[in-house]
């Protein structure tokens, strides 16, 4: 596991909240300080690119690079569709059995912000909902 001491912005801050995809395992966090306690939690390759998009949609991209975790906005990759965003959250890796798709229809009446907000606040339920069942399940279950 690469180990970052701090999380720091490539010309400036993304707008929040931020969606980070590790290798299919997709986080939100509503500022930098949550980020940076996920992200120091997984596996993260040290000079592997993770594709990451903000509040507005833009890309971004998230790297470590000698102890720094950085983000970034300087990507060559076009903003993604609205769809592919939902087809992002709707085929992560960390979805929990139970959770309900994101609904792909009627985008054409949906901002893309909303879209995000939305998919961000569904990410941070279903991780507190998960850290929840964590705590509570007995050891060995």
């Amino acid at each position: 596991m690469t180990n970052f001491v701090e999380l720091v912005y490539f010309l400036r801050a993304p707008k929040y909240p931020v969606i980070i995809d590790i290798d299919g395992v997709l986080l939100a966090a509503k500022s930098a300080k949550p980020l940076y306690k996920k992200l120091s939690q997984l596996d993260i390759v040290e000079k592997q690119h993770y594709d990451a998009i903000d509040r507005t949609g833009e890309p971004w991209t998230f790297n470590v690079m000698q102890g720094k975790g950085i983000l970034s906005p300087f990507t060559f990759k076009n903003p993604p569709t609205k769809l592919k965003i939902i087809r992002w959250f709707n085929n992560r890796k960390n979805k929990p059995a139970n959770e309900v798709n994101y609904s792909e229809k009627s985008l054409s009446s949906k901002k893309r912000d909303l879209i995000i907000a939305e998919i961000a606040d569904r990410l941070l339920e279903a991780e507190k909902l998960t850290s929840q069942h964590r705590v509570a399940s007995p050891p060995g279950d």
